[in-house]
This record gives C-alpha cells, sequence and structure tokens, in this order.
C-alpha cells in the first residue's frame, strides 16, 4: 500500500465506471444494504464501499437525507397526528413504541427481589466469640445477644 510523508495511506482514483457509482449512490439511498448491492452490481463488498466513502458520494447521500427530513417527515408528522386525532389503536401504539414510552415485555428489567437476610455480621461476632461456624438455628438466637445499632442516614452523614 502506497504511504504518503505522513504514514497516510494515499487515496487512489476508482476505477469503477461513473454510471456505476451512480447506481450504486442511488442504491445506496433507497435503503439497499451493501451486500445487497454488491450482489446486483456482480462487484465486491470493499468496491461498493470505497464508491460510498467518496466525498461526492457522501455529499449526494446527505443532501438525500435532508430532502426527505425537510420534505417528507414533516407530511408523516401531520398524517400521524390525524391517525390519532382519529383515535386509531395501532397508530397510537405504533408511536408510543417507537417513541419507547411502551417497551416489549422481553425489554423490561427485572426488578430484583427483596435482599436476602445473610447474618454475615452475626457469623462472624458468633466465630468470634466461640472459635467455630454457627449453625443456622443459633444465629437467631445469638442475633438478639447482640447489642447492634441500627445504621440510619442521619447516623450516616458526617458533621
Amino acid at each position: 500500500m502506497n504511504k504518503d510523508k505522513q504514514g497516510q495511506a494515499k487515496k487512489r482514483k476508482l476505477r469503477t465506471p461513473v454510471a456505476k457509482q451512480a447506481r450504486i449512490t442511488a442504491r445506496r439511498m433507497h435503503g439497499q444494504s451493501i451486500r445487497q448491492i454488491a450482489a446486483q452490481e456482480n462487484i465486491s463488498k470493499d468496491t461498493v464501499m470505497r464508491v460510498l466513502s467518496q466525498e461526492e458520494s457522501s455529499l449526494l447521500v446527505r443532501g438525500y437525507r435532508d430532502t426527505i427530513l425537510q420534505e417528507h417527515v414533516p407530511l408523516a408528522m401531520d398524517s400521524l397526528k390525524r391517525l390519532l386525532q382519529r383515535d386509531d389503536r395501532q397508530a397510537t401504539i405504533e408511536t408510543l413504541y417507537g417513541s419507547r414510552v411502551l417497551t416489549q415485555r422481553q425489554e423490561i428489567e427485572k426488578v430484583e427481589d427483596e435482599p436476602q437476610r445473610t447474618y454475615d455480621y452475626t457469623r462472624a461476632e458468633f466465630f468470634g466469640k466461640y472459635g467455630r461456624l454457627p449453625l443456622n438455628s443459633e444465629l437467631e438466637e445469638f442475633e438478639r445477644t447482640l447489642n447492634i445499632e441500627p445504621i440510619t442516614k442521619a447516623g450516616l452523614i458526617e458533621p
């Protein structure tokens, strides 16, 4: 690969005919994937990527998207507004899903259950006093004998 003085790869001139470059750019603007374009034009995916990465192609695609945003999106929003005003159930549901107000059941985070009591502090104190680990039945009884101050938010704040 040829490199210039700064070590950057030199961009070589495309050998793809201009008409084919235009077709590739048009196909991309109409939503086809790189793989689909390569198959239909009988060229490699790398060639498609090189054509689309050219500044002229990028400007064309950007201009096409700007046109869509300026002309078609406002019309789509007006249509959606009319559907919602007519209480179109499907339009309402799709809008709420699309805006992420509603989520699919599998997307909902699982809420953790109440934390289970471990008696870790009690176990440590029991071991310190008796030199052995307690049985589960001994834990609750031993804990009642401990003088444990409950922690409150006010107790965590340092003056």
